[in-house]
Formats: structure tokens, C-alpha cells, sequence
């Protein structure tokens, strides 16, 4: 399961959301999940901001929801993404990345994180 947070639906985020619906569609057969929560309050502005995100990025397999409560699930105001991949019901892989920080070797390393916690 990939459960990520993220401050906004920008282009910055586009590389990594697209890899991360990459990864859940090409292990359906592991039953790989994925959800993107966008920080904020759920008001019809911001989701719409995110169904033009998922359309013009061609995200289709991974849920993208807004909540406003991501301080409960201790996220950094420092960072612009945090992505937790769970094994079971453990965090077995944390990744967190300030909005400079999302390029190829953020896509990487969650790729990279992901094959480990699928073996």
C-alpha cells in the first residue's frame, strides 16, 4: 500500500504521482494499493484542482482525496510530499521531499522502495 501526502496538485508532483500509479497498476497482481491525500479542506475548488491534476497527468489507479487532517498522521510543514509504503499494516518504507526536491530521484527512490517492501 502507498499512502502519500502532499501539499499541492502542481506539476512538480506529476512525475511522482504518475510513477506511483505506474506502480499499483503493474502489481494489480500483488493487490498493490495507492492513495494521494492532498492537504487542505475538502472544498469544491481544491477538488476540482485534483480531477484536472488526475486527468491531464492520466492518473487511473491511484485514489486522490483531499484531508484536513494530515497534522494527525504527524506530517512535516517542511515538506511538500511524504510517502509511506506499508507492508501488512507496518510502515516499511518513508520517504519525505521538500517542493525543490521532486525530480527523477524522488521517483526513484519511491520506486526503489516500493520493489523492496513487494519482495
Amino acid at each position: 500500500m502507498v499512502f502519500a501526502f502532499a501539499k499541492s496538485a502542481d506539476d512538480n508532483l506529476a512525475s511522482l504521482a504518475k510513477a506511483i500509479d505506474k506502480l499499483v497498476a503493474d502489481n494489480a497482481e500483488k493487490k498493490m494499493a495507492a492513495v494521494i491525500n492532498f492537504t487542505g479542506e475538502s472544498t469544491d475548488e481544491n477538488l476540482e484542482k485534483i480531477a484536472e491534476f488526475a486527468e491531464k497527468n492520466g492518473i487511473k489507479n491511484t485514489a486522490l482525496v483531499v484531508t484536513g487532517d494530515a497534522k494527525k498522521f504527524n506530517i512535516s510543514d517542511d515538506v511538500e510530499v511524504t510517502v509511506m509504503l506499508y507492508k501488512g499494516k507496518k510502515v516499511a518504507y518513508n520517504f519525505s521531499a521538500k517542493k525543490d526536491g521532486l525530480g527523477d530521484q524522488a521517483v526513484k527512490a519511491v520506486v526503489e522502495g516500493a520493489k523492496a517492501v513487494l519482495e
